[in-house]
């Protein structure tokens, strides 16, 4: 390994340069030489070397001044420092240590024991080396697998939200539609970006409680008698049912959305009667997805409205079944939701 290794020796007396070289050399390593601080330091910024073998007592930049600026630069931290000196006193080691040093060799010195204590700490610095790049490696292929479960749990979220509807009929991309138009309300809302993920997630949940009613009810092409709305409307707390124990902050999102997707701004809503900011923002932005979806496309019991009639709807019923600045997001953004509907359309 030493012929890929420089080390860079500075010292004010030329004779210890050349001394120290001398050896250095004949074990295979690439040597540069500074006589002082400041050429030291442009040196190191050229190029880093991989250790440093530093005098203290130096004139205008002594070592220890060297090695403060050093630790000092994110660049330059990691360089292994060995100092060198002729003061072999407790309190001159202590400063060196405490500057950043991780050894310390007392003038006169045995050419073996700095051979030694190079080759030692030039092997921590590339074990400390390797050991980071394997860390960061590791981390690489975690935020991998992180993303991977990203994916996976987006799109089992999508699949399970359309299995539970594929007992209704021509609802087709109904809950993708719906989880990216509530993504889309919570973003302009101005919700921050881990509520807009568990809306956004969980809305394809929004009518897992469907899954209990019978196909008699659910699929009727015309319009249901008094009892089979209220076996329709049912499907709210079934749905909050299902999920109502999960500790999953998903699942959890989604028991609140099934209750709540069906309440309204004025109290006129179901199972609850629950008004305005009694209901979550969660609950709200997915009544306007699901209903603006439920009118723009074609049900057993109705034809599909333009999108043009379903907005008259929505800015109708703004302050009524709709929160009114839900409402003004909407509008103001049609186009965004537009092309949502037109990427999506059955």
């Amino acid at each position: 390994m030493a012929h890929n290794q420089e080390i860079l020796l500075v010292d004010d007396r030329k004779e210890n340069l050349e001394l120290l070289s001398s050896f250095l050399v004949t074990q295979g390593y690439k040597i540069r030489s500074a006589l002082n601080g400041a050429t030291a330091l442009m040196s190191i910024k050229a190029k880093a070397p991989d250790l440093i073998i530093l005098d203290i007592e130096m004139p205008q930049i002594n070592g220890y001044e060297v090695a403060k600026e050093l630790k000092s630069n994110p660049q330059t931290e990691n360089i292994p420092i060995i100092f060198i000196s002729a003061h072999d006193d407790t309190e001159a080691k202590i400063k060196a240590f405490k500057t950043g040093g991780v050894d310390y060799i007392t003038k006169p010195f045995a050419n073996e024991e700095v051979i030694a204590r190079v080759r030692m700490h030039l092997e921590l610095a590339e074990y400390q080396h390797s050991l980071e790049k394997r860390i960061q490696e590791g981390l690489a292929e975690i935020r991998h697998l992180n993303e991977d479960l990203e994916l996976t749990q987006k799109e089992m979220t999508i699949t399970l939200g359309t299995l539970m509807e594929t007992r209704d009929d021509d609802t087709g991309h109904h809950v993708m539609r719906v989880a990216r138009y509530s993504k889309l309300l919570a973003e302009l809302y101005g919700l921050d970006k881990k509520d807009v993920d568990l809306i956004y997630k969980a809305a394809p949940f929004h009518d897992a409680g469907k899954v209990a009613i019978p196909d008699s009810v659910l699929n009727k092409p015309s319009k249901l008698d008094p009892d089979e709305w209220e076996i329709m409307k049912s499907h709210s707390m079934r749905g909050y049912e299902i999920f109502k124990d999960s500790t999953r902050p998903i699942l959890k999102m989604a028991a609140i959305i099934a209750r709540e997707h069906h309440e309204q701004w004025s109290g006129g809503g179901y199972p609850d009667g629950l008004k305005a900011e009694e209901i979550t923002i969660a609950g709200r932005i997915v009544m306007l997805a699901d209903v603006f979806d439920a009118l723009t496309n074609e049900r057993v019991y109705k034809k599909a409205w333009s999108v043009e009639k379903a907005v008259d709807f929505i800015q109708e019923q703004k302050g009524i079944m709709f929160e009114p600045k839900l409402v003004e997001l909407f509008v103001n953004n049609l186009d965004e939701f537009r092309k949502i509907y037109l990427e999506l359309k059955d």
